[in-house]
């Protein structure tokens, strides 16, 4: 028996001697293990294509197969190797006639279990052996360990289990064992798509216990500060797929049951659960056979009799018997049960069969247990066992002919249970009642009873049509076509205890209770009951800010000086070359030089150096920001304008400037990284009146130098007459004393109309034609867990809103959102993430923006988080604060609160409150919500970026996290509504996204909307509410000192009140006595604070032009990669 300590390695020696032979592999500077080497051939394509080849013939068919050596044995000046693939084994014929000598002797250094890849040609041995004539070949694995001896194998069971590797590479008989279940599944997912099913995902992690009657596994989430269920059935989330429309829906996925570990059971294991719409379990049964009988000829072939426990058994014969559940128990026992038979008289059944039970099971819990213990282990089948007690299936149809009963069967094969069927139960009211059956019997200690989903009930009373559902374990089904008899034998990896006792997660965190359900009739998110009752707005442990703060990474060497003048002095040899073309100023610099050839060679050079010297006046801009493009374009026009002046004239002081720039860009070049900016119509309004300054700087300066030698007088009409005109080719009013001025001068107008022509239509098309490309619907489903699980800050959903840009971190554990807008990345809000993540996508987002000169900033950022922006160069322009309510403490009692209590009382007398999600809100209230929506803003256009979605009311489709808060009168008609969106983390509660009222409604409509929300999410255990944003909230404090900037800027307020209600409504946030959260704009340079000011007017949209203001904002940032997880990010 091999040890169960080393299987693989025979001894040290062993192990020595092969590092021996990978060293010398190595110093022959070979590599052992190389990074590729495709192969050609296959074992068993090899033998395909040459089934009847005589004995002792060479083909010349050539090769390449790679795979393990399984044998080797040496014969002189040949060796015999055998070479297993996936797809079986071929023999290798090393021939030193062949492969020579030297590499024969390298070859003999190959051991048992080593990967090698060989090429040749297919040959047959005189005993007729189908080989490989080996002419080259290659280590491509170096095995260090040996693997057992081949006449012993690896017979230890645990050791097989644990290094399933060493079992895979030895054992024939479990390569085929994993083939017959791949086979199976296959055809298993192969015949459920043929019959129109859907494959879905649900999630693993989950709040409730329900599904199945099992005990559970709990873990914890950290980031959530949340005990966790693993799931331990596929159902509820399947069955609300039903609900939603997919008719037929299938998932082959892990589930995880926290019991008894034997033959039969492993605590993770594969599960196939599948539903139909408009079936019953008539067609389940059905369905069952054609799964089985289509999985059972995919692995053995057409004799579908398999053999188990020693049994034959013939999953041909269908239809397969169907026998009561009450029947078989009668016919094992002799004992007549029912579900409504007297507890005692239950009770005393399985006293007689010496079957423990517990104080608190009903009697179709005990029918259940003599079942498991006396019944099912002997039946053969398959059988398919029906009918239920309905105290053991409470997601089950009661049975239309006995309501003890169930609509429910298990087909029972060689004593275990292979599928589990339900006609579904689709009544809420009757599946409520089973819940808190369930609820109940955990509560009394039962750990197999589930909890009460509350949601799945809502999912119900949304209306689910009849419904068959089954579940088959996939590994018992293997376990049966293999013929194997441990559920160990079917799964690659199956738990087992540490192979070194003290290992494993003892040390890990714990949870400390298991997961709770919400309060009954919440339709809210988590709630807050363990969450400590201290302020809504303190920053949790997880913020970055909370505690230390990373030191950031050192800057990298970007010359910015140097960058700078380079910039200058190209904006000033543009005005230089626009000027120097001119005759006149030529003249008078140099003197009158002779040109070189006829006039028109001149003359070009003349107006080429006009031309380059309004693009280099144009590029500067670019250049500053030290764009590659730029650069490379100023490089060209530096070269071209140096031969232009020597044409013109020849001009050494131009030429001279023209190659020390060009000298000054090449030795700065490095310098130059940053990539292009993404499309707006921003760059054309910046082009226009810069293009029209340079135009007619040149043009009115040349009729100015000129005016002595034009005719008639030169006027300031009639050269602004001439400059315009000439743009398109027109004459002027001008003619011109000299011949060259004459023959330059039009054609220098007309070639900067070309130009500005080219370069309008350029900028005014590209943002219209680029295809702003949104973030990808990964990115958003990575966004959005990231919400989900680090979303704590009470503005982190309106991070998903789709106007904004994604940046991941490259731990993919952090984001930000922003927007790109004139050479400024406005970030909205905090980064959200992981603590320690956050520093790290904040850093690498910085690095990007330095990449593309862009200035970063951060819009509505939380003050408490300033160390950690303070740290990355940031300074905080103080913006406002968000009003926060701790629903738990909101009370309208107390003699502060008089005149809000008196409008809430007054709206109520005519209206009742409502709180729905958004996705159960029926279409008509839709439509009337957003009419109301309509109404009040009027002809304005949406606003938004930081602090709202800025989305209509959806309906069904929308996030079911969603809250709508409905005020409606006594015919059921809205007056008002709020919407909100969740804030997770430690504190749940929601954020206010629309708050809206019919300019008809009654005074105080708002008030009563708010104050009802925060009570009734008070009374579900939600810790806050988010409502407003009043901007400089404490320009408007009584008892604090001011500066005299800051009493200017209180007077300023004060002034722009009546127009944007910035008072009012801090004065009207304060009614409700909340709590203040401080938020900031963080800025880099002083100097980019009333820039970056006026870029979060236009993101917010009050700046919005009608038509264009969309094209002036971007939707979103299209071709910047952001660097997610490495995987992610070259399609970033």
């Amino acid at each position: 028996m091999v040890s169960e300590t080393d299987v693989a390695g025979r001894s040290a020696g062993q192990r020595a001697h092969r590092l021996a032979k990978l060293e010398a592999l190595r110093a022959r500077g070979t590599a052992a293990y190389p990074y590729r080497w495709p192969p050609d051939a296959t074992a068993a394509g090899i033998r395909a294509d040459h089934p009847d080849l005589a004995p002792d013939v060479r083909t010349t068919d050539r090769v390449r197969v790679a795979g393990r050596v399984e044998l080797i044995r040496r014969q002189g000046w040949l060796t015999f190797a055998t070479l297993r693939d996936r797809t079986g084994a071929i023999q290798l014929y090393v021939d030193s006639s062949v492969l020579g000598a030297d590499r024969h002797a390298e070859f003999d250094d190959v051991d048992r279990g080593d990967w090698v890849g060989a090429e040749g040609t297919v040959m047959t041995t005189r005993t007729g052996e189908l080989s490989v004539c080996v002419e080259d070949f290659a280590v491509l694995g170096k095995a260090l360990r040996a693997p057992p001896p081949e006449h012993a194998g690896l017979t230890d069971v645990e050791t097989r289990y644990r290094q399933r590797y060493v079992d895979l590479e030895v054992n024939e008989r479990t390569r085929q064992v994993f083939r017959i279940r791949h086979a199976a599944v296959r055809a298993i997912r192969r015949h459920l798509e043929d019959l129109d099913f859907t494959e879905v995902e649900g999630p693993v992690l989950q709040t409730i216990q329900g599904g199945a009657s099992a005990r559970p596994f709990v873990t914890h989430s950290n980031a959530l500060d949340l005990d966790l269920y693993l799931r331990i059935a596929l159902e509820l989330h399947l069955k609300r797929l039903i609900v939603g429309g997919l008719e037929r829906v299938f998932e082959i996925g892990r589930v995880f049951r926290n019991e008894g570990v034997d033959t039969r059971h492993n605590p993770e294991f594969t599960l196939l659960e599948a539903y139909q719409a408009f079936g019953d379990i008539t067609d389940m049964m059905a369905l069952t056979e054609g799964l089985i009988t289509a999985a059972a000829r995919a692995a053995l072939g057409e004799d579908l009799t398999v053999h188990y426990a020693g049994q034959s058994i013939d999953l041909a014969a269908t239809p397969w018997p169907r026998k009561r559940f009450a029947d078989m128990i009668a016919e094992a026992t002799g004992a007549p049960m029912h579900p409504a038979m007297p507890i005692d008289d239950a009770r005393a059944v399985l006293d007689r069969l010496g079957i423990p039970y517990e104080a608190s099971w009903g009697a179709g819990r005990l029918m259940k247990e003599v079942y498991d213990e006396k019944v099912q282990h002997s039946i053969v089948g398959p059988v398919f066992c029906v009918d239920y007690p309905r105290e053991v299936s409470p997601l089950a149809r009661v049975h239309r002919d006995d309501p003890a009963y169930v609509e429910r069967f298990e087909l029972i094969v060689a004593g275990f249970e292979l599928c589990n069927a339900y006609s579904e139960q689709n009544d809420p009211v009757e599946q409520l009642a089973a819940f808190e059956a369930e609820a109940r019997a955990k509560s009394h200690g039962d750990p197999e009873a589930g909890d009460v989903d509350l949601d799945y009930v809502r999912a119900l009373e949304c209306g689910m049509p009849c419904t068959g559902g089954l579940g088959i374990g996939i590994d018992r089904l293997v376990m049966l076509l293999a013929g194997v008899d441990s559920i160990r034998e079917v799964i690659l990896f199956p738990t087992l205890r540490p192979e070194v006792p003290g290992t494993g997660p003892d040390g890990a965190v714990r949870p400390l209770v298991a997961p709770t359900p919400l309060p009954a009739g919440s339709t809210a998110g988590p709630d807050g009951a363990g969450t400590a009752a201290g302020s809504v707005v303190a920053l949790p442990a997880m913020a970055p800010s909370s505690g230390p703060v990373p030191a950031p990474p050192p800057a990298a060497r970007t010359h910015p000086t140097a960058v700078q003048v380079l910039a200058g002095l190209t904006a000033l040899s543009g005005v230089l070359q626009l000027l120097t073309a001119l005759p006149v100023v030529h003249e008078r610099l140099v003197g009158r030089g002779a040109a070189f050839g006829p006039l028109w060679v001149p003359v070009s050079g003349a107006v080429a150096s006009v031309v380059i010297g309004l693009l280099l006046l144009l590029l500067s801009d670019q250049l500053a920001r030290r764009k590659a493009l730029a650069w490379r374009v100023a490089a060209v026009l530096f070269a071209v304008g140096a031969v232009a002046h020597v044409v013109k004239g020849p001009h050494p002081v131009a030429v001279a400037l023209c190659l020390a720039l060009l000298a000054g860009l090449v030795r700065y070049r490095s310098a130059f990284r940053a990539p292009a900016d993404p499309p707006s119509l921003l760059r054309l309004l910046r082009f226009v009146p810069l293009y029209l300054a340079g135009v007619l700087l040149f043009g009115l300066f040349a009729l100015w130098a000129e005016r002595g030698r034009i005719d008639p007088p030169l006027t300031l009409g009639g050269a602004l007459q001439t400059v315009l005109a000439g743009l398109v080719g027109l004459d002027g009013p001008y003619t011109y004393g000299s011949r060259f001025f004459a023959a330059f001068y039009p054609a220098a107008l007309l070639a900067l109309g070309v130009v500005g022509l080219v370069a309008l239509a350029v900028l005014l098309f590209r943002p219209l034609a680029a295809a702003r490309r949104p973030h990808t619907e990964d990115d958003w489903a990575h966004a959005e867990r990231l919400v989900h699980t680090y979303g704590w800050d009470t503005l982190a959903y309106f991070a998903l809103r789709d106007d904004k840009t994604f940046f991941f971190s490259r731990d993919g554990e952090a984001f930000l959102a922003y927007t790109y807008l004139g050479g400024y990345a406005l970030v909205s809000g905090d980064p959200i993430g992981a603590r320690e993540s956050v520093p790290q996508v904040l850093d690498e987002f910085l690095a990007m923006c330095d990449e593309r000169a862009w200035t970063p900033a951060l819009l509505a950022a939380r003050e408490a988080s300033m160390p950690l922006y303070s740290s990355r160069g940031f300074s905080a322009f103080y913006l406002g604060d968000e009003a926060v309510i701790d629903c738990r403490r909101f009370t309208l009692e107390g003699p502060g609160r008089k005149g809000l209590r008196a409008a809430v009382r007054r709206v109520g007398r005519s209206n009742r409150f409502r709180l729905i999600a958004e996705a159960d809100a029926p279409p008509a209230l839709v439509d009337q919500l957003n009419a109301i929506s309509a109404r009040w803003r009027g002809k304005h256009p949406e606003r938004g970026f930081t602090m709202s979605l800025s989305q209509d009311v959806r309906g069904a489709g929308a996030d079911p996290g969603f809250l709508l808060c409905v005020a409606e009168d006594a015919d059921g008609r809205p007056g008002g509504f709020l919407r909100l969106v969740p804030a997770y983390g430690p504190s749940f509660g929601y954020t206010l996204d629309l708050m809206r009222h019919d300019p008809d409604a009654p005074n105080g409509m708002t008030e009563f909307l708010i104050a009802s929300t925060a009570t009734a999410l008070g009374a579900r255990g939600v810790a806050r509410l988010s409502m407003n944003f009043a901007m400089w909230g404490r320009l408007f404090a009584d008892d604090v000192p001011f500066t005299a900037a800051q009493r200017a800027a209180r007077w300023a307020v004060g002034a722009l009140n009546p127009f944007f209600q910035i008072r009012s409504l801090h004065d009207f946030n304060a009614k409700f006595e909340p709590e203040w959260l401080p938020r900031v704009l963080a800025y880099r340079h002083r100097a980019d604070l009333p820039r970056v000011g006026l870029r979060y007017a236009g993101a917010e949209g009050f700046l919005a032009l009608p038509g264009l203001g969309e094209l002036l904002v971007p939707k979103a940032v299209g071709g910047v990669p952001a660097p997610s997880a490495p995987e992610r990010r070259s399609a970033a």
